[in-house]
This record gives C-alpha cells, structure tokens and sequence, in this order.
C-alpha cells in the first residue's frame, strides 16, 4: 500500500506547516507563520520571541506571554516598524494577526515507559524540529504528529528514556507512548487527528552532561514509536544532541 505524507497541521491550524514564509517581492518585508518560542531578555526583561525561520521578534502581544512557551501564530514586519535590539541582536517589530495557539508541552521522563495493555499507534509521526543549542528553544524538540480518536476522546503523548540493554555509548532510545483519554460522544465516528507537542530534553543533557567548557560529546538519539499498518514498533533514525563533555 503506497504510504502518503500527511502535512499534519493542515487539519488543526489550516496551514499545514510548521512554518511558512512569504517575501515582498524587491523588499525586506515579509509575513510568516511560525512555531514562536517566547523568551526574555534578562538585561531589560524585554519579552520577544525566537521563531523555526531563525529570526527574533517583539510586539505589544507578546507581553501577556509567558516566558518559556510556545505560539503558532502569523505575523507581518515591514521596514517602516523598525527594530529593537536584543543583546547583540535586532528583534523585528512585527505585527501578529488572529489569535496565537497554545503549543502543548511535556518533559522527557528518565524512567522506562509503563507496560500498556494494548499499544496505541500513531497514524503519522513527523521528523523533530530542533536546534541542537539549548538556548535557542530552551532546549525543546518540536514534534508533529496524526492519531485516531473520537469526539469526547483526547491524546496525551508521553516521552520516556528506555534502559536499551543493546545500546553503547552515547547512544539514547526514547520511547514515545500514545494514550486516548475521554468518554467518546455517543454514536460518535473515529476521525484522524493532528497536533504539536513540544518536549523539553533538559533532563537528559542533565544525565550526560560533563563539567568540561571546552570539550563536547554528541548523543546519539533515537525514537521509538507504533505506527498504524505495523506490528512491530518503529525506531526512528539517529539525531544528534551535542552536549558538554568531561
């Protein structure tokens, strides 16, 4: 059976990607819609974001936002709004239309994952996005996911790193359980769902993380996880995670 890519967001946000960018033809102005992430500025407490294009950006909507989250939203700069600078940096005044979207958290738990009674399969499950810079998204990895569920019914989505007896190294296996939750509306139909779940990786930089300042070492990650059509559980392909050494 030929296996078609779902563009995941398509059907929660009506967008389809993480993020999208559209340039003004002759101009630097621009309209984008991104995955945000709001930071702050500890030198003027200046709350701004950092968003997947790479570029950092503040505006009055930002000041209800807490520090440490994630938005999906679309915002518009021209060259006439200026800039404001962050540290070394110019954050682009911008405009945010329609209301932002909370971004679902969690945090990679250092336990082994609870045995199920019956493994629940996703139906797609996207590559991470993620900078490997702690900083930069506070050390989080953006997943884009499809499940099947109800109306009534709802996901949760939990992350825990797996005591893997064939791993060497570095190497680090985190297993991804799939949990429905909710009493189903009667007579209600399964449909296919899509979301954004960001994961905090601080835990494990904490586990392997050395005192060194000037020597590094990269973790060898992978994910493992169901996916609907397969017996067996998929492990995912290698991602790096650099890391101080000892």
């Amino acid at each position: 059976m030929k296996r078609t890519k779902l563009i995941l967001l398509l059907a929660v946000l009506g967008i389809g990607f993480l993020m999208t960018s559209c340039l003004d033809e002759g101009s630097r102005d621009y309209t984008e819609t991104s995955v945000s992430y709001i930071a702050v500025d500890n030198t003027t407490g200046i709350k701004y974001a950092r968003t997947l294009t790479g570029k950092f950006i503040i505006s009055n909507e930002m000041l209800q936002m807490q520090p440490g989250t994630f938005k999906f939203f679309t915002y518009s700069w021209n060259e006439e709004n200026g800039t404001t600078p962050i540290g070394d940096t110019q954050a682009d005044n911008v405009h945010i239309s329609g209301d932002p979207v909370d971004i679902k958290r969690t945090t990679l738990q250092m336990t082994e994952p609870p045995a199920q009674e019956e493994n629940v399969s996703f139906v797609a499950f996207d590559p991470p996005y993620y900078v490997n810079n702690r900083e930069y998204l506070g050390d989080h990895w953006l997943f884009q996911y499809a499940y099947e569920a109800k109306k009534g019914e709802t996901a949760v989505i939990d992350f825990y790193r797996m005591d893997d007896t064939e791993a060497v190294g570095n190497n680090v296996k985190v297993g991804i359980q799939l949990t429905i939750t909710g009493e189903p509306d009667a007579g209600s139909s399964v449909t296919t769902r899509s979301d954004i779940i960001a994961l905090n990786m601080a835990p494990l930089r904490a586990m392997y993380e050395g005192a060194s300042q000037t020597n590094t070492k990269d973790l060898q990650i992978t994910f493992q996880y169901y996916l609907k059509g397969r017996q067996e559980p998929i492990d995912s392909q290698i991602y790096r995670l650099t890391v101080a050494g000892d």
